[in-house]
């Protein structure tokens, strides 16, 4: 059964930049929509891309600007080894439990997202459940920003697809 969907869109500027979002129907974040930026630095793949959430995240790995903790999973980046594929399933697993389970404190970046999961697991389930339905809010959801970013939502209507589109 797929839990969760992960799409990319890549667009060509000073710096290669690939936006993306992802759909979580499980765990803490179920039902959120969180859109991202991997930005590759020009002297990739010997420095390792950076990810940025771009939809607000309360997540022991994710600083308060957004910015991806990937060292927990790429404590050493390895070129030719690592790869960005391996970030962007990194990306989706960083909200399971097993992941979640196996963060170190140094690694977090939102030290009381990371003792609000390890000391009350409740309020941290709250807070993450409050961020993913942030996320699926129109003013998030619908929002254009940045302008080179080609992933974009719209309203579903019956004047634009019909009543039987499907």
């Amino acid at each position: 059964m797929i839990t969760q969907y992960l799409f990319v869109k890549i667009i060509f500027i000073p710096t290669l930049v690939w936006f993306g979002v992802l759909f979580v129907n499980k765990g803490f974040y179920r039902a959120g929509v969180f859109k991202f930026r991997l930005v590759i630095p020009e002297n990739y793949p010997n420095n390792p891309p950076t990810v940025a959430f771009m939809t607000d995240m309360f997540h022991p790995l994710v600083d308060i600007n957004g910015n991806l903790n990937l060292a927990q999973r790429f404590m050493t980046w390895r070129p030719y080894q690592d790869y960005i594929l391996h970030v962007l399933h990194y990306v989706k697993t960083i909200f399971k439990r097993a992941v979640l389970d196996g963060l170190l404190d140094k690694h977090c970046t939102n030290k009381e997202a990371y003792r609000l999961y390890r000391k009350d697991p409740t309020v941290f389930g709250k807070l993450a459940q409050q961020c993913a339905q942030l996320s699926i809010t129109a003013s998030f959801l619908f929002d254009t920003f940045p302008d080179n970013n080609l992933i974009r939502f719209s309203a579903l209507s019956e004047t634009k697809f019909g009543r039987h589109a499907f």
